[in-house]
């Protein structure tokens, strides 16, 4: 169900998806709003599950994650068991930031980090094709990332 929101509570949740430390004051400031009614108006965002969490978005080149590789992954089996023995599986896996069931010729799409071709290797060998419901594996090397973003446009 999509959640009615009125043009502040648009105002706040941009705000707070460009900087997620802003102070009750500035965001208040900022939207036009008492600090006390903008504290009750983002709990009551939060409360509402539209305000999931706060994090630092980190640079993964800078902490030795040169690799990001997008994998395809096509089950052998597409039976309920073998899919949630999978997900369980891949949710264990640090380096796995995104895994999306997917419909077409794969199964599941996956955003990888790794050090470097070797380490996406051990990754992929240790954790990934050593499920057993795993059929097959298609992986796309990015080469260059050009728009990454988690703000959703409201």
């Amino acid at each position: 169900m999509k959640e009615r929101l009125d043009k502040a509570d648009r105002h706040i949740l941009r705000l707070l998806q460009e900087d997620g430390r802003i102070s009750n004051a500035d965001l208040a400031r900022k939207v036009g709003l008492s600090p006390p009614s903008m504290l009750q108006r983002v709990r009551k965002l939060e409360q509402k599950k539209l305000v999931k969490g706060y994090t630092a978005v980190l640079d993964a080149e800078g902490l030795g994650f040169g690799l990001t590789v997008i994998a395809m992954v096509s089950l052998a089996l597409h039976q309920d068991q073998p899919i949630d023995q999978f997900i369980t599986e891949i949710e264990s896996v640090p380096e796995v930031l995104e895994c999306h069931h997917v419909s077409g010729d794969f199964d599941f799409m996956l955003r990888i980090v790794a050090k470097d071709m070797h380490d996406y290797e051990r990754i992929m060998r240790e954790h990934i094709a050593s499920i057993k419901a795993v059929g097959k594996i298609h992986s796309c090397f990015v080469l260059r990332t050009t728009k990454e973003s988690s703000a959703l446009p409201v």
